[in-house]
């Protein structure tokens, strides 16, 4: 019996040292470094790297999944991962906001960022799982204030709780960074969530969601949209499969991409944005629609991870491979 018990404990500790040789040399592979902190939460498997002054989180029980979040902490304003820096693109529409509702945290990229350059807008941001703020203020530079919030919640709920408020709280910019390249949580995807994102935004205001176009869902994203908020432009990522979905509010401009890249230089001038806005107007695809075939998602029918399983293997020939843009 004793045997047996030394053989079994023997194999699991062969198994856990397996794993984590298998953890370090994919990363080591990337480029990302060593592997300085894992924890495994209610919501998430987390990882993060380190080499030299630039640190990575990632998500997922894949260690292979796209990067959450990348700083250099020698230089805060470096935006590593393109989808950061088209995140502002919501900034060509509303360039000076009061208010801004982020959903999802990750390494506070975005928010912290938005706060930098512009200091007297009001953040709200919304995140799940309670170990990501720890993990954001202790490797990647994120703080709060009086004029940034995190709240521990579901997104969702806490847009309930908003609307259930007298009066209802108005938001400028809403940026729906609540997925990830391995999970897609289905019910912030769905017609029904989005009415009531359109419940809190201002009347010009405008909401951004950072999605992935290499895959089915993407079209059923863009049809959501539509259907909910009807007008919704798209910001391709040239370097990666991010894609901005931005519907304006009622008030708010559809811009032509001149129209983007003369708003890009007047939010440059007035924010001194470290990085080239210009890059960002110029991924704007401003009559982008969706496949034909592509359904609205619902909160009764959203199988929004098995559509983002669906990869486009023509997404060469449909115009959309970022190594040829």
């Amino acid at each position: 019996m004793e045997n047996r018990i030394r053989k079994v404990l023997t194999l699991i500790f062969c198994v856990v040292a397996f794993w984590q040789l298998f953890f370090v040399s994919v990363a080591a592979a990337r480029g990302l470094g060593r592997l300085i902190h894992k924890k495994d939460s209610l919501y998430h498997r987390i990882f993060v790297y380190q080499s030299g002054s630039v640190v990575t989180l990632q998500f997922g029980k894949r260690p292979a999944v796209q990067a959450q979040s990348q700083v250099n902490l020698n230089d805060l304003r470096q935006h590593r991962l393109e989808y950061t820096r088209l995140a502002f693109c919501g900034l060509l529409y509303r360039p000076q906001p009061q208010r801004m509702l982020v959903l999802g945290l990750g390494g506070g990229v975005i928010p912290r960022e938005m706060h930098h350059y512009l200091p007297a807008l009001e953040i709200d941001v919304v995140e799940i799982d309670p170990e990501i703020p720890l993990i954001a203020k202790r490797f990647f530079g994120f703080r709060e204030d009086d004029k940034l919030r995190v709240h521990i919640d579901d997104g969702r709920m806490f847009i309930k709780k908003q609307l259930r408020l007298d009066p209802v709280p108005k938001y400028d910019l809403i940026i729906l960074d609540a997925f990830n390249s391995d999970y897609i949580p289905f019910h912030l995807m769905t017609k029904e969530f989005l009415e009531e994102v359109k419940g809190i935004l201002a009347e010009d205001g405008v909401v951004i969601a950072n999605v992935f176009y290499d895959n089915r869902l993407f079209d059923a994203e863009l049809k959501t949209f539509l259907a909910v908020f009807g007008r919704c432009q798209v910001f391709l990522g040239a370097h990666c499969y991010n894609a901005m979905l931005v519907s304006p509010g009622p008030t708010g401009p559809t811009l032509s991409i001149k129209e983007a890249v003369g708003r890009a230089k007047m939010v440059q001038r007035k924010h001194k944005l470290a990085f080239d806005t210009l890059t960002v107007a110029r991924r704007l695809r401003p009559n982008r629609r969706p496949a034909s075939h592509a359904k609205v998602l619902t909160d009764d029918r959203a199988p929004v991870n098995w559509l983002r399983r669906q990869q486009l293997r023509k997404s060469a020939r449909r115009g959309d491979n970022p190594a040829q843009e």
